[in-house]
C-alpha cells in the first residue's frame, strides 16, 4: 500500500498490486480539536515535509504550526505481503501553552471514497464493550447512524479493508457510521490540556484483495513480533465450570461442593483444569469476604478445588462499589461523578444497596486494587479472576489529575494485572475493548447466554464477528456452555460444535449434579479446547442475519470440521459449495460428528436438509486411493485432539496411528476403506474390536480405560478375493 498527499495536504491510500493501482480511501483529512478548533494539516504554518524509513517499511511525516501547537504526522506503508497494512499517527505537541485537545480525527469520507467499486459497501461494526452487539450492516441513504468501536471492517465486491486503533492513546476511538460517510475519530473524554510531552494516536489498516472485512481484521490483528505469536499459540485455553448460569446469585458453598465432585468425577482434570466461583458469594459488592453462605470462607473452599486436582477461579466487580461495602462513605473522593453527583449505576439489595464506581486514575483506588487482586491470590488462594463491570470505570465529567476515561481505565487495569503477578489468569467482561489490550489474558466478546434456542444466538454471533480477537491480543471467551433443558439435544449439540471449534474459553455452567446424565457426552467432547482458530463463513452479506451459519475449523493438516447451522425454525435445504470453505480438492470424505457415522463422499459442495432448531458437523478428509481415518468419538473437532503418527505402510497393507489424549469413555475410530480391500487383524496395546459396516468402512472400538492411556495401534488390510 501507498499513501499520496494532494496539495491540500488530504491523504489518499492504494493498493499497488500485480495490476492498476487500487484505491482504497481517498481525499481524507486527518487533524486534532485544539479547544473547538479542528486544526488540519492543511492550516499548518512552517511545515516540513519528508520521508523516513522504519523497520518493515516507508513513512511520509509532515510537521507544521497552528493554533500553539505542532502537528506531526506520520503515513507509514507496509512492506507487501498477502494482507499488506499501514497506519496513520497523529502527534500533538505544545507551542508556548498547554491548550485543551478534544481529540483527533483521522478521516472524514464519503462511502463512495472508500474502496471504491461497484456494490454496497458493508460495515462490520464492533460494539463498545464487550457485552454490546457486533452486526455487519450495509452503508445506505435509508440506515441511521451507529458507531463502530476500537476497530471496523469494511467490505465491498469481495474486497476487505480493515481499520483498529492503538490502546494506550488518550481518547476512545470510533468510527462513526451514517449516510453522511464516515468520520474516524478518537475522542479526548473528558477533554484535558496537552501534556508537556505531547500525545499521540495511530489508526493502523489492513487490505485483502480477495476477501471481506473480517478476514482484513484478523490480518490486522495478528501480533507483528513472531514472538507474540508464538506465545498466543502455545497458550492453553482454559476449560471448567462457572458458577453462574444456573445457580446466579443463590450459589452456596454446598453447591460448589457438588459441582466440584461431579466435575472431579466426570471430566478429564488433565484438560478441564478450572471451577470458578461467579457472584453471590460477597458479604457486599466492594467487600469481597464471603457471606454466610460460605461459612468457611475463601480459603478453605479453594484449598478444596485444589484438593481435587482443579485450579480456582474468582469473580469481582472490581470499580463497583455499594453502600453497604462502606467505601462510598468512607472514601466519597474515590466516586466517579457526574453533575448531579456520584453517578448511581443501580440499586441491587442482593449486591448491597446503590451502586457505584470508583475512579481508576485515582492515587488511592490504584493501590486499593492491587490490595484486592494480591489478596486474591495469595491470601485467597485464587488462579484466576474475572473481573466484570468494567464499562463503569469510564463514565463521569472528570478523573482525578485530569485523566481521560482511557487514561483513567488503563491505570485501575495496570493496577489489578499488577496485584496479581504474573501467573494468574485475568478475565475480562463487561469490558471497553480498546484500551483493555495488553492487560488481558482472556476476554469475553459477547453478550451473556441463556439455555433456550434463542439465548445461544447472540453469543454464537459474536464468537464469529470478534473472532479476529482470538490469540491475537488474547485469548476469547464466547461465554459459558449449557446444554440443559429447555435446550433440545440438537440445540445443545449445536452450542457445543460452535464453542469447539471457535477455539475459544470452555466453561460449563449448569448445574451439574442436577443435569441429564444423557447431556454430559456433549460436554466430554468439547474438552480439551481444541488448538485451532475456526473460521466463520460468509459474515459479510449485509443480511441481518441472527448468526453465521457455517464454520469451518482445520484441526490436522487437511482435516476439517464444517458446522452448518439452520438457526430458523423450518427445515433448510443447504448446497455449500466446498471452494467457499476454502476446501480445494476432488474428493472428500465425511463423517457425522454428533452420529458418529460416515457419510458419502463429497465432491464439489455439501448438500443436505438440516431440521429446525439444530446443526449438521462434519468431519472432512481429502479421499485417498488408501485406508485413512476420517473420524473418532473423542473429540467435536476432527483431528484436532486424538490422532497423532498415522501413517500407511503399502508393503504390509497396514494402517498405523496412535491414540492420545483418551478419557476413560469407549473409543471409537472410523476408516474409509477403498474398495477390494477389507480388514484384517487389529494390533493395539490394549484389546479392540472391529466392526465392518455396510458401507465398507471399518470402526475400531476400545472399551473404556479409567486412566484414559494413549494406544498405539495397527490395523491390517487384505485384498478381496473374487469368488
Amino acid at each position: 500500500m501507498r499513501f499520496q498527499l494532494d496539495d491540500r495536504r488530504r491523504w489518499s491510500l492504494w493498493y499497488h498490486g500485480d495490476g492498476q493501482p487500487v484505491p482504497l480511501l481517498r481525499d481524507a483529512v486527518v487533524g486534532a480539536w485544539i479547544g473547538d478548533r479542528l486544526v488540519t494539516l492543511g492550516d499548518l504554518e512552517d511545515t516540513a515535509s519528508g520521508t523516513r524509513r522504519p523497520p518493515g517499511g516507508d513513512a511520509i511525516v509532515v510537521r507544521g504550526r497552528a493554533a500553539a501547537v505542532y502537528l506531526e504526522a506520520a503515513f507509514f506503508s507496509g512492506d507487501a505481503s498477502p494482507a499488506p497494512q499501514a497506519a496513520v499517527t497523529l502527534s500533538v505537541y505544545p507551542d508556548r501553552a498547554l491548550p485543551t485537545v478534544k481529540g483527533v480525527r483521522f478521516f472524514h469520507a464519503g462511502e463512495a471514497e472508500i474502496l471504491p467499486g461497484e456494490g454496497p459497501l458493508l460495515a462490520h461494526v464492533n460494539g463498545y464493550h464487550s457485552r454490546s452487539v457486533d452486526r455487519v450492516e450495509g452503508i445506505s441513504a435509508d440506515m441511521g447512524e451507529t458507531a463502530s468501536h476500537g476497530a471496523l471492517g469494511l467490505t465491498r465486491g469481495g474486497r476487505g479493508l480493515a481499520l483498529s486503533f492503538d490502546p494506550g492513546e488518550p481518547g476512545e476511538a470510533r468510527v462513526r457510521i451514517s449516510p453522511a460517510g464516515l468520520d474516524a475519530v478518537s475522542d479526548w473524554l473528558p477533554t484535558r490540556a496537552l501534556r508537556a510531552e505531547g500525545d499521540a494516536a495511530t489508526m493502523r489498516l489492513s487490505y485483502v484483495p480477495a476477501g471481506d472485512g473480517l478476514d482484513a481484521l484478523r490480518a490486522l490483528f495478528q501480533p507483528a513480533s513472531p514472538v507474540d505469536r508464538e506465545r498466543f499459540a502455545a497458550m492453553v485455553v482454559p476449560a471448567g465450570w462457572c458458577s453462574w448460569y444456573e445457580l446466579f446469585g443463590n450459589v452456596t458453598e454446598a453447591d460448589m461442593i457438588a459441582n466440584l465432585e461431579f466435575c472431579a468425577a466426570h471430566f478429564d482434570r488433565r484438560h478441564f483444569r478450572l471451577i470458578q466461583l461467579d457472584d453471590g458469594y460477597q458479604k457486599a459488592t466492594g467487600a469481597w469476604d464471603t457471606n454466610t453462605k460460605f461459612p468457611h470462607g475463601h480459603r478453605w473452599l479453594t484449598d478444596q478445588i485444589h484438593a481435587k486436582g482443579f485450579q480456582a477461579g474468582l469473580w469481582v466487580a472490581p470499580f463497583a462499589v455499594t453502600d453497604r461495602s462502606g467505601i462510598p462513605d468512607a472514601h466519597p473522593d474515590w466516586l466517579l461523578r457526574d453533575e448531579s453527583g456520584p453517578i448511581l449505576w443501580d440499586t441491587r439489595e442482593d449486591w448491597g444497596g446503590g451502586v457505584y464506581s470508583i475512579d481508576g486514575a485515582h492515587p488511592a483506588v490504584q493501590e486499593w486494587l492491587y490490595q484486592l487482586a494480591r489478596r486474591v491470590v495469595r491470601e485467597w488462594g485464587y488462579d484466576y479472576l474475572k473481573i466484570d463491570f468494567l464499562l463503569w470505570a469510564t463514565k463521569g465529567v472528570a478523573h482525578y489529575g485530569g485523566r481521560t476515561h482511557a487514561e483513567a481505565y488503563r491505570l485501575g487495569l495496570a493496577a489489578i494485572r499488577e496485584g496479581l503477578g504474573g501467573s494468574a489468569f485475568l478475565l475480562g467482561c463487561g469490558a471497553p475493548l480498546q484500551h483493555a489490550v495488553g492487560y488481558m489474558d482472556g476476554m469475553r466478546i459477547g453478550s451473556d447466554v441463556d439455555a433456550t434456542w434463542g439465548g445461544i444466538q447472540a453469543p454464537a454471533r459474536a464468537a464469529a464477528l470478534r473472532s479476529f480477537y482470538h490469540r491475537a491480543v488474547w485469548i476469547n471467551d464466547p461465554d459459558c456452555l449449557l446444554v440443559r433443558p429447555p435446550l433440545t439435544e440438537a440445540e445443545a449439540q449445536t452450542w457445543a460444535a460452535i464453542v469447539s471449534v471457535s477455539g475459544g474459553m470452555t466453561l460449563f455452567s449448569d448445574d451439574l449434579p442436577k443435569l441429564p446424565l444423557e447431556r454430559v457426552p456433549v460436554l466430554q467432547r468439547t474438552i480439551p479446547v481444541a488448538p485451532v482458530t475456526g473460521r466463520p463463513v460468509g459474515t459479510a452479506t449485509g443480511e441481518r442475519a441472527i448468526a453465521p451459519a457455517m464454520w469451518v475449523a482445520e484441526g490436522a493438516s487437511r482435516w476439517w470440521t464444517v458446522v452448518l447451522v439452520n438457526w430458523e425454525g423450518d427445515p433448510r435445504d443447504v448446497s455449500v459449495p466446498l471452494a467457499s470453505l476454502g476446501l480445494t480438492g476432488r474428493r472428500f470424505t465425511a463423517y457425522d460428528v454428533w452420529r458418529d457415522a460416515p457419510l458419502p463422499d463429497v465432491t464439489d459442495r455439501i448438500a443436505a436438509t438440516i431440521l429446525p432448531h439444530s446443526s449438521l458437523t462434519l468431519g472432512l478428509r481429502a479421499a485417498v486411493a488408501r485406508p485413512r481415518v476420517i473420524g473418532t468419538t473423542r473429540h467435536v473437532v476432527q483431528g484436532a485432539v486424538d490422532v497423532v503418527d498415522e501413517t500407511w505402510d503399502r508393503a504390509t497393507r497396514t494402517l498405523r496411528a496412535g491414540a492420545v489424549s483418551l478419557d476413560d469413555r469407549p473409543y471409537k475410530v472410523t476408516i474409509a476403506v477403498p474398495r477390494g480391500m477389507r480388514p484384517g487383524e487389529c494390533k493395539a496395546e490394549r484389546p479392540c474390536t472391529i466392526t465392518r459396516l455396510k458401507s465398507g468402512h471399518a470402526v475400531l472400538e476400545w472399551q473404556p480405560d479409567p486412566e484414559g492411556r494413549d494406544i498405539a495401534w495397527e490395523l491390517s488390510f487384505r485384498p478381496l478375493r473374487r469368488e
